[in-house]
């Protein structure tokens, strides 16, 4: 099992690195069209779009890597106010929910990425983005979400102390148990 748990944080770590890239690719294009627009009064009609894309997939790639290290948005002054048994009953409640949201954001994305391949479909503007490709990025972040969800279940935020370093991505491993 934990082969499987470091495979799994090892692919979540690369869509992490993957969106970190399509950051920084969106603040170069960014960059690009203010110059293009302000100084030379000729803006760029690709750069909405893409950028556009690039907040969903940068979004959607990250997420199960920061859930797996436990990096993620928490309640910590909340839960840790919390008795015992309902510490862990919010710790099971939240791995369920996010499993759910996982398992609904693939099928709905590998839905939607069928029906747009067989239609081709693409989307608005002059760098027509196939749709298919926001939605493949979906379903691909949708089963790693629920991956994380059951291969690293919530815990108490103290649990995993000391508390995980930008790029230490063994740290919610390691206090499992899985180094």
């Amino acid at each position: 099992m934990d082969g499987i748990r470091r495979a799994v944080l090892a692919c979540t770590w690369a869509m992490a690195v993957v969106a970190m890239v399509v950051v920084g690719v969106m603040m170069l294009t960014i960059s690009y069209d203010v110059v293009m627009r302000y100084a030379f009064v000729a803006p760029t009609d690709w750069a909405y779009p893409l950028n556009s894309a690039g907040v969903l997939v940068a979004t959607v790639l990250a997420v199960p890597h920061l859930y797996a290290t436990g990096n993620h948005i928490s309640m910590d002054l909340l839960h840790r106010a919390l008795p015992a048994g309902a510490r862990r009953a919010a710790d099971a409640v939240t791995t369920v929910a996010t499993a759910f949201l996982g398992l609904v954001l693939a099928v709905t994305a590998f839905h939607s990425m069928a029906v747009a391949w067989a239609g081709g479909l693409i989307g608005a503007g002059t760098f027509n983005i196939p749709l298919w490709v926001p939605d493949a990025v979906l379903g691909v972040s949708g089963v790693f979400l629920v991956l994380v969800a059951l291969l690293f279940p919530a815990t108490p935020p103290d649990a995993h102390a000391p508390a995980a370093v930008p790029g230490d991505v063994d740290a919610r491993a390691d206090a499992q148990g899985v180094a």
